[in-house]
């Protein structure tokens, strides 16, 4: 009896570590316009501006290419200072992002802690409280070893939290924040179960006024999976702006062979209306062929 239970005990561990074996990380979805989305990168950027702001950003996988152009990803945003002193932040997100045979949604209420440095100084913290929820169509997964296919979908709705910091002094701004606290790990069927793995991201820029209406704002973005063996994502470029004109070159070939290269175009009326494009100029990379350009709009209005 007591061989039995122990057999017994070591099947039951064994396909414990099999299913935990077959979670697949899944990491934070970056947008290539990301200095139009701090806020969505980072709960503590709630704020910052000094006024409310509303955002918009679609990614769509090619425009006229053989790749569909539906949506990929859509982030849509709210933040705002509370009190004229403090500048405390508020904010809400929601975001939907389509991968392989899943759709992910989230929705996150933000709230950050501004402590005023100086005349033109400040440092805040914040947090996000989210609710994600992830769906899988199982007909679209692999097939099984016998050559059959899932029908159906499958679904999880887990929480969880993300921290970050942020610093404003004069025309240079830095910040960082860790994202998937919680690890939310979604039971799904079979191989399609995902886990989020927790991210740090680390960020800068400084704004140069050139003349009246002439600016040039370099910036770097840094993505990190903390778990052993993650690679470490790094993408910088620039946006120059003259009077209404905006427009920007980036590079990320640092992980992005086929895709090195980001273009940006848009216009800024009043600092109030901006409209943002970004595309990517693709090459052949590793035996790969050259992949239809991705492209992003974002829309962000200030009041």
């Amino acid at each position: 009896m007591k061989l039995k239970r122990i057999l017994a005990f070591g099947l039951v561990m064994l396909g414990a570590s099999l299913a935990e074996a077959q979670t697949v990380p899944k990491r934070t979805m970056v947008p290539r316009l990301y200095h139009q989305n701090y806020f969505y990168l980072n709960p503590a950027y709630a704020g910052a501006e000094g006024k409310r702001v509303l955002g918009l950003t679609t990614h769509l996988n090619s425009i006229g290419g053989k790749s569909s152009s539906a949506p990929l990803s859509v982030i849509a945003t709210y933040q705002g200072q509370v009190g004229d002193t403090t500048r405390n932040g508020v904010g809400v997100l929601m975001m939907y992002d389509q991968f392989d045979a899943f759709w992910l949604g989230k929705f996150g209420l933000t709230y950050s802690k501004r402590f005023i440095l100086g005349e033109q100084s400040s440092i805040a913290i914040g947090a996000q409280l989210a609710a994600e929820y992830l769906n899988v169509d199982l007909y679209e997964l692999p097939a099984g070893p016998d050559g059959r296919r899932m029908v159906g979908h499958d679904n999880d709705l887990r929480p969880d939290i993300d921290l970050g910091v942020w610093l404003n002094h004069r025309d240079f701004y830095a910040g960082a924040s860790f994202t998937s606290l919680l690890k939310p790990t979604f039971n799904l069927s079979q191989t399609a179960e995902r886990e989020d793995v927790r991210e740090m991201f680390l960020t800068a820029g400084y704004k140069f006024n050139l003349a009246d209406q002439v600016s040039i704002t370099p910036s770097f973005l840094v993505d990190r999976a903390l778990y052993s063996g993650a690679e470490t994502n790094i993408q910088a470029g620039a946006l120059a702006n003259y009077k209404v004109l905006v427009g920007g070159l980036f590079y990320r070939g640092q992980f992005d062979k086929s895709a090195p290269v980001v273009v940006n175009a848009g216009v800024n009326l009043n600092d109030k209306f901006q409209f943002m494009t970004s595309f990517d100029i693709t090459k052949e990379a590793n035996g790969v062929a050259k992949p239809d350009p991705q492209v992003e709009a974002s829309l962000r209005y200030k009041f």
